[in-house]
């Protein structure tokens, strides 16, 4: 017998939703597993998709109305047979009130790796952005001198953003979207201003990997790597501001372009300064480096003022 053409597209689904039915699913659970047993929260942020209602052996489908998002345990656990469909229900209704601050970390640990940064590629380069001596993407080593990951996420906004500690990562601020596959190398957070953070850690095994991979990547530079060679690329846009950091190009907040540089040692790749007279306080870890950044420009603007009514 022929399958009828609503068969045939069913055979050909794969178990991967569409976009918009994984950022529903996602954003319904407050980014995270929301699973309760035995009073305790799971809320485990490397989400997949458990289609229940009817299950995937039974029908091929990516209704989100019959889908959750659940951690790997939980779903293999619900696949089978551990919740009831009002269980999974109810995990769905509560699933975002009951979410608590969405966490994790990154496993990928190396002594040698290469930053992606704005179209330019840093190696050994332990700070890639600061603003005012205030490190803005940076590593730490640790006692086994493995290289950790460092973010401090800018905004014109006053409210907080996501921030990257040594590996750690938080996702402050209520995202309106925060994607994070359970391959633990990938994170990308939306915010409702139009801020964005997108960081991911991958293995190029050759200079023409990088090349097909970057377009700003000098064929010149392979010779300065050894490969396989761990990479981290961090794009990062702030939304109503000039700052961008994005995957061919980065823009500073005088709107000066910056593409295709590369950086081997040294400890700050670049340091952006206004060269105020004045001594602000320094911004502490919660303040956007940014809002510091229009303070000091605020000032200079008030000093020329001044000079050309001097004048």
């Amino acid at each position: 017998m022929t399958d009828t053409p609503e068969q045939q597209q069913t055979h050909s689904l794969t178990r991967k939703p569409p976009i918009a039915v994984r950022r529903q699913l996602r954003k319904e659970v407050g980014f995270g597993c929301p699973v309760v047993a035995n009073g305790q929260y799971c809320g485990n942020p490397y989400l997949e998709w458990n289609h229940f209602d009817p299950p995937w052996r039974v029908e091929h489908h990516h209704r989100p109305e019959g889908m959750i998002a659940l951690c790997g345990e939980h779903h293999r656990k619900s696949d089978a047979g551990a919740f009831t469909e009002d269980q999974l229900r109810e995990f769905k209704r509560r699933g975002a009130e009951r979410a608590g601050e969405v966490k994790g970390r990154f496993d990928w640990m190396r002594n040698e790796l290469m930053a992606v940064l704005g179209g330019g590629f840093y190696v050994e380069s332990l700070v890639i952005v600061e603003i005012r001596g205030e490190p803005i993407i940076w590593f730490e080593r640790d006692e086994d001198s493995l290289l950790m990951l460092n973010v401090r996420m800018l905004t014109t906004s006053s409210e907080t953003r996501m921030q990257i500690e040594n590996n750690f990562w938080v996702a402050r601020g209520e995202p309106d979207d925060f994607e994070c596959p359970p391959s633990g190398r990938l994170i990308h957070a939306k915010y409702s201003n139009g801020d964005t953070l997108r960081v991911e850690f991958f293995e190029a095994v050759s200079g023409d990997e990088l090349i097909r991979r970057f377009p700003t990547f000098d064929r010149n530079n392979v010779q300065y790597l050894s490969f396989p060679i761990t990479c981290v690329e961090v794009q990062h846009e702030v939304a109503d501001s000039p700052w961008n950091f994005g995957p061919t190009s980065m823009t500073d907040h005088q709107q000066n372009v910056f593409t295709g540089s590369f950086f081997q040692g040294g400890m700050a790749a670049y340091s952006f300064d206004n060269r105020s007279t004045m001594s602000p306080p320094r911004p502490q870890p919660g303040i956007a480096a940014i809002r510091y950044m229009q303070w000091l420009e605020r000032q200079a603007a008030q000093r020329k003022r001044a000079d050309d009514k001097r004048e």
